[in-house]
């Protein structure tokens, strides 16, 4: 009898593996063939797509922690009554929208709990903390004083605003729409990566860039999270996946903990800015925007690329300084390498073609899942069992579930802050406080972004800046594109700014560091992605704009100069360890630099670049001076 006790709870949490095994796997399915063949109508297809992902997130919930099973079990099963009433009554609850019946209204706040119950689950509290906060606004800003005061509004109406307004407002909204057709496969599409082995080929290029150059675990820690947290979209994700072999390679040549946790940090949360895939982001600033998602992906490329420029040249001068060993024990197997290029080569090259040609970005996912998994079966080094195959794309299937609740929930915020006109009284009193300075509106809404984005996904946090903050921008002058990807920038680098900084928290977890001083190193190393949204602002060239050629290439230019010249600054090391005096001095540079690029005057290119020549030959002779002393000490002995 206690043989059998024992036995019967184990039995049930395998039927429940088993259960969001298939119903993750029927949610691949769907997706996919949704892609090829309309089974539903877009705004039936959405319902679907919620469905689908509130049972797999409850059901995968209770797997994973194999507690409250009653409260899991009837969320899952208000989910499907919930969104099985909207796909019953779909046509009625169109007719009679924001006029709903007792009962809609009802379905209505269940779905809403299942929003923020979902997210909190799957995200942590603060997404769900900050919607709870505008729900209760809409109910009650009618009480506050002054330029808070919001007109009052039925509880009836707000209801079915953030909840049944299919297809022009809250859950149901354009939000929910992109989750449906064009994140949720890339999320698979980031999960088969794992699966298929792709992930050794990045692992490669790093020890391959890691036995050149002292600082070469460290570079191979920028260079494979970038690469991987392209495709994750999740900083603290990305930490986790490669932080578990960069950091330990990191300490043992000679990093600190702090230092190995901080490079692993600001090299993944950069992964959300680098295309085609930037964390999913791209397509909601596409839907956001109107701009084509291949522009925006083009235009993302070069800052991308010095940000990671910017964060190799700290690693390097970093190792210098410290005079960490060589990765020289690390074997680089080239073979291997090369054949595991075309398992992530192939499908990049298919994102890419396809969307030059122009097919939307539904179709492109097929393709993407469809070309990695086809290149996973092809050598039988790299070909999955059949479980793991499985398991690699309901993996996908939960991660992408994930984001669609969470979708679901940002749909909910973005119909407060309009139905309260939030989104108007913010820009206007952000422009009160600063007037018509542009720099000082700038600081002010990046520091305003790094808050709104602290302790959120790469996507929610874009969203939340990009419908309270950018609107400012746009309002000044500046073009829609430069402003959003300002705002985008500064909200993803709250990852690694201190006091919340997600991406460090996760760093110092796997360095065993101290949080606040991993986090600070963290900000150090991605120092410029806090530089590159102004550079982006002032700079027509990032958005490859040449209508005044010699400026845009000498910013092309100035731009990785300043980088170089404010990391070597920041380590205190050029050819040798600096003194103060030659840090202050070297500091001048990149300053002057910047004031080119913010002034367009020639004077200061010119004047930046004489500094850091003088400061180069300065150095250049005292390190030879050291030398020769140091051999003439060597010939007394």
């Amino acid at each position: 009898m206690l043989t059998m006790f024992h036995l019967k709870p184990v039995s049930w949490w395998k039927v429940l593996d088993v259960v969001v095994i298939v119903v993750a796997i029927s949610m691949v399915l769907y997706q996919l063939i949704n892609t090829q063949y309309m089974l539903l109508e877009p705004l039936k297809h959405s319902n679907m797509h919620l469905l689908f992902a509130f049972v797999i997130t409850f059901l995968a919930i209770l797997r994973n922690t194999r507690k409250r099973w009653p409260l899991m079990l009837l969320l899952a099963l208000l989910a499907i009554v919930s969104t099985g009433y909207v796909a019953l009554f779909f046509d009625d609850l169109k007719a009679r929208a924001l006029f709903n019946t007792s009962l809609d209204l009802a379905i209505g706040i269940i779905l809403i709990i299942l929003c923020l119950e979902a997210t909190r689950r799957a995200f942590g509290i603060v997404l769900p903390a900050i919607t709870g906060i505008f729900i209760l606004y809409s109910f009650f800003g009618y009480l506050l004083p002054g330029v808070l005061k919001v007109m009052p509004m039925e509880s009836g109406e707000i209801v079915s605003r953030l909840s049944l307004a299919l297809g022009w407002s809250g859950i149901y909204g354009y939000i929910l729409d992109i989750s449906a057709n064009y994140i949720f496969l890339f999320m698979v599409f980031a999960a088969m990566i794992t699966t298929t082995g792709a992930v050794g080929f990045f692992t490669e290029v790093g020890k391959l860039v890691g036995r050149k150059l002292r600082a070469g675990p460290a570079l191979a820690a920028v260079v494979t999270s970038g690469m991987v947290g392209s495709v994750s979209g999740s900083a603290g994700a990305n930490v986790m996946i490669t932080g578990s072999f960069t950091i330990p390679a990191m300490k043992k040549v000679g990093y600190t903990a702090e230092q190995a946790g901080g490079i692993e940090s600001a090299a993944s949360t950069g992964g959300p800015i680098i295309p085609p895939v930037m964390g999913v982001v791209a397509f909601i600033m596409a839907g956001f925007t109107g701009i084509a998602y291949s522009k925006i992906i083009i235009v993302a490329a070069l800052p991308a690329l010095l940000y990671m420029i910017s964060a190799a040249f700290y690693t390097y001068f970093q190792g210098e300084r410290m005079k960490v060993a060589r990765w020289e024990e690390t074997a680089v197997d080239v073979r291997e390498l090369l054949l595991r290029a075309p398992l992530i080569g192939v499908p990049l090259v298919v994102i890419i073609i396809l969307f030059v040609m122009g097919f939307t970005p539904m179709f492109v996912s097929f393709w993407a899942v469809v070309s990695i998994c086809v290149m996973g079966f092809i050598r039988k080094k790299t070909r999955p069992s059949l479980s793991a195959f499985v398991r690699g794309l309901a993996s996908g299937a939960e991660l992408g579930s994930k984001v669609a609740v969470t979708c679901a929930l940002l749909g909910i915020i973005i119909t407060t802050i309009t139905m309260t006109g939030v989104g108007v009284k913010f820009p206007m009193a952000i422009a009160g406080l600063v007037g018509e300075n542009l720099i000082l509106l700038l600081l002010l809404t990046g520091v305003i972004s790094i808050i709104l984005g602290m302790g959120l996904p790469a996507s929610a946090a874009y969203v939340l800046v990009a419908i309270t903050i950018a609107p400012t921008l746009i309002r000044l002058g500046i073009d829609v594109l430069p402003a959003h990807l300002f705002v985008f920038f500064f909200a993803n680098f709250s990852f690694i700014t201190p006091p919340v900084a997600i991406a460090a928290l996760f760093g110092s977890q796997l360095a065993g560091g101290n949080y606040v001083k991993t986090a600070i190193q963290a900000s150090l190393v991605g120092i410029g992605g806090f530089i590159l949204p102004f550079m982006i602002i002032f700079s027509p060239a990032f958005m490859f704009d040449f209508s005044d050629p010699l400026f845009a290439i000498m910013s092309l230019i100035a731009t990785p100069i300043i980088f170089f010249g404010l990391q070597s600054f920041i380590v205190g090391y050029f050819s040798r360890k600096l003194n103060p005096l030659e840090r202050v001095f070297l500091l001048l540079s990149p300053a002057v630099l910047m004031l080119y690029i913010y002034t367009t005057n020639f004077t200061w290119f010119l004047t930046g670049l004489a500094i850091l020549a003088v400061f180069i030959f300065w150095q250049i002779r005292i390190t030879r001076r050291e030398r020769q002393n140091l051999g003439v000490e060597r010939v007394t002995d």
